[in-house]
């Protein structure tokens, strides 16, 4: 619907969150002096109404899809954070919205940041009348903000200029005066450039390019093929792959972030050799059970090492329509298992609702849930009696989930006070998406190199244990922010302990060679 439409893109959730934290108060005052009985009901539904957590909430996630797709700031202004040009579907930001931003790069010294925002709200206001100098408050203290910035990005000559304007309208203004000073003072050390007085009075109509420009992160993302499990693997003790798991000392987390950032961008540069491997991967009509033979299901593996197999069309719009209405009145805010205390808590890193569904979903009058969980089961072939409950999840603006393993480690136990459980580890993850999101979403293997794009409908599958049940430690994956649109996506984890005779373990390090060569694309069709 036109609704959904608008609603979908980010600058747009973010006015409307804005807006309505901004001016409801206003509005219910209004009322109440009018109609106590719309204003009592106004009361009534107030909890269900955004609030300042939310406006928060929300600048948080245009952050975040700044630092990761590398926007300019100019672009959420305009409403265009695409960078469409003539096809601008958002709404652009307002100098009191843009105020906020720039406060919240502030607060966390993000100081790029904080000059491109404020630089932003800095030339609009003098496009506009109504901002002008001493009258309004607003141009103080977005001034402020922005030359303070600018000091601490390094860019002297124009935090002198914006300070230089500012004391012409508060001339007695003490900090002003104080910063002034200081600032002369690094001119006269050489360690800045010197303002001519010419430029120190003047309105440039222009805001500096420079400044609205995202760093670009230095990462490789040209990956080798590796071939787990294997001769690699086989020889790692349970010790040393924890160690790996839980990148002790963090040796790695930096550059994982790095190539989180960079995958969830672009795609990765395959190597000649891994290029080879994955032009050798197929697709095929899966019709090996009594089921599929009737209703062939699309299969497609489409990355070699650690095997993904995509399955299309899964699920039909209406049972995925339905997925998402039974969850919609059971979602809550995704947590985590905190590393250190095994507390469940929110965290940045996973920003999503969640929901969960089983056979017996009440409101499931049609048996969609059942019948979901019969064709998973069908496409993977992998038992149902241990699994997990269907897990629904819903990315809005910016929702993501940075690089994590699903199955279960020492760590995690050690941490959350519990043993191993009597179904076993997570052995195989099949990932469905329901809805496509107009930009961002994609999921991403962090140490393998593969990114695959949301396809409604479709569903991709990993196993993340190898055949002797040690973590495959090429399975560390993301979900990428949602730049536009929203994201539904359908988790199931099937446990170990009820797959004896759909995938029997092996303790033998030369067969479990041989399979991993069959189940990580090293095969002969």
């Amino acid at each position: 619907t036109e609704p959904d439409k608008y609603i979908s893109y980010p600058t747009n959730q973010f006015n409307v969150i804005h807006r309505f934290v901004a001016d409801w108060n206003n509005l219910e005052d209004w009322t109440r002096s009018r109609n106590e009985e719309i204003a009592s009901a106004f009361n009534t539904y107030r909890q269900y109404f955004p609030h300042q957590s939310d406006v928060k909430g929300a600048i948080k996630a245009i952050h975040r899809l700044q630092d990761i797709y590398k926007i300019r700031a100019s672009h959420f202004t305009k409403g265009d954070p695409l960078d469409e040009g003539g096809r601008v579907r958002g709404q652009p930001f307002n100098v009191k919205a843009l105020l906020l931003f720039i406060k919240d790069a502030y607060e966390n010294e993000d100081w790029l940041k904080c000059s491109a925002w404020g630089q932003q709200a800095y030339y609009q206001m003098l496009q506009e009348p109504e901002y002008y100098p001493p009258d309004n408050t607003i141009w103080f203290d977005v001034a402020d903000h922005f030359a303070f910035c600018l000091y601490k990005s390094g860019e002297m000559v124009t935090a002198v200029e914006v300070t230089s304007q500012m004391l012409e309208y508060y001339p007695d203004h003490e900090r002003l005066v104080g910063n002034m000073k200081y600032f002369n003072s690094l001119v006269q050390k050489g360690e800045a450039e010197p303002v001519e007085d010419s430029d120190r009075h003047k309105r440039s109509a222009e805001p500096q390019a420079n400044l609205d420009v995202p760093a670009e992160e230095e990462v490789d993302i040209t990956f080798v093929p590796k071939i787990y499990p294997g001769a690699d693997q086989a020889v790692l003790s349970e010790e040393e792959i924890e160690e790996v798991i839980q990148d002790k000392y963090y040796k790695n987390w930096g550059e994982r972030m790095k190539k989180y950032k960079k995958l969830c961008k672009e795609p990765p540069t395959l190597t000649p050799e891994i290029k080879k491997q994955v032009d050798r991967l197929t697709c095929y009509y899966k019709a090996n059970t009594p089921r599929t033979f009737l209703a062939p299901i699309k299969a497609e593996v489409v990355w070699p090492s650690p095997r993904l197999i995509v399955f299309y069309d899964l699920v039909t719009d209406e049972e995925a329509k339905t997925l998402m209405q039974l969850a919609q009145p059971h979602l809550n805010r995704a947590t985590v298992h905190n590393k250190n205390t095994g507390k469940l808590e929110n965290a940045e890193y996973r920003v999503s609702k969640t929901a969960w569904l089983d056979n017996d979903t009440p409101e499931d009058k049609g048996g969609v849930v059942k019948k979901v969980n019969r064709r998973m089961e069908d496409a993977t072939e992998l038992s149902m009696d241990y699994a997990e409950l269907q897990q629904v999840n819903n990315y809005g603006m910016g929702g993501q989930y940075e690089p994590h393993y699903d199955m279960k480690t020492i760590h995690d136990m050690k941490v959350q006070k519990t043993g191993p459980s009597a179904h076993g580890n997570r052995v195989a993850t099949l990932l469905l998406y329901m809805s496509d999101p107009v930009a961002g979403g994609a999921t991403i293997f962090t140490d393998a190199g593969a990114r695959l794009p949301a396809v409604r409908n479709a569903a991709v599958f990993w196993y993340n244990l190898l055949p002797n049940g040690d973590p495959d430690l090429l399975t560390r994956h993301a979900g990428c922010p949602v730049l536009a649109g929203t994201k539904w996506v359908m988790n199931k984890w099937f446990h170990v302990n009820d797959q004896v005779f759909t995938r029997p373990c092996d303790v033998n390090q030369f067969t479990r060679e041989k399979e991993a060569k069959l189940w990580h694309g090293q095969y002969t069709l």
